[in-house]
């Protein structure tokens, strides 16, 4: 009697899937990190001109302290002080 092997597949699934497994890990590249900034964010990162404005009283009272010159309206103060505390 003669056994022949026809018909018969050599099938090792253990082997078979560590392939799919070594060929998706060559198919992936590695991916960089990105970052995008919306629209709306970039206009909020701009200054408006109330902050420059702002920013520019504060640089004047900073440098009235610091030269002694700066009054302080005591009845203005005052009343702001009622003010913010009755609401």
């Amino acid at each position: 009697m003669k056994i022949t092997n026809i018909g018969l597949n050599q099938v090792n699934p253990y082997k078979r899937n560590q392939q799919q497994t070594e060929q998706a890990q060559k198919a992936s590249k590695p991916t960089a990190d990105q970052l995008e900034i919306s629209a709306a964010a970039k206009s909020m990162q701009q200054k408006s001109p109330l902050e420059v404005e702002q920013a520019e009283r504060v640089a004047s009272i900073k440098s009235e302290i610091d030269a002694g010159t700066y009054k302080v309206d005591a009845k203005k103060l005052a009343s702001n002080l009622l003010n913010y505390y009755r609401i």
